[in-house]
């Protein structure tokens, strides 16, 4: 089992997401979102390559894999020990933003 390392972008975009839908959804909702999103990514430890390989999005030269869920895109990377969160991204967002916002930490 690989240890789960988050960036900090990808902490800053979980926590956004989530009191997003806390403020228009209720606490409830965004409890159910917060855990459904980290119980994802606590099973890319078990099985790291759950997700599937995007080479188009690359992070330090090196494409990522992509967990999709119904809301959001969870881009990780993943590494001899460990897996990396590079960032959590909301499917309603555009994708060349995305391109935009990795280019930028490479």
């Amino acid at each position: 089992m690989r240890e789960i390392l988050w960036l900090k972008e990808a902490e800053g975009e979980l926590a956004a997401i989530v009191d997003y839908v806390l403020q228009n959804q209720g606490q409830n909702v965004a409890l159910q979102v917060y855990d459904n999103i980290i119980s994802q990514i606590d099973l890319l430890a078990e099985f790291p390559e759950l997700g599937t390989s995007e080479s188009k999005f690359k992070f330090k030269g090196k494409p990522l894999r992509v967990l999709h869920s119904r809301h959001t895109r969870v881009f990780y990377s993943i590494q001899e020990t460990r897996i990396d969160i590079i960032l959590l991204w909301n499917n309603r967002m555009d994708d060349r933003k995305i391109r935009k916002f990795l280019s930028e930490r490479n």
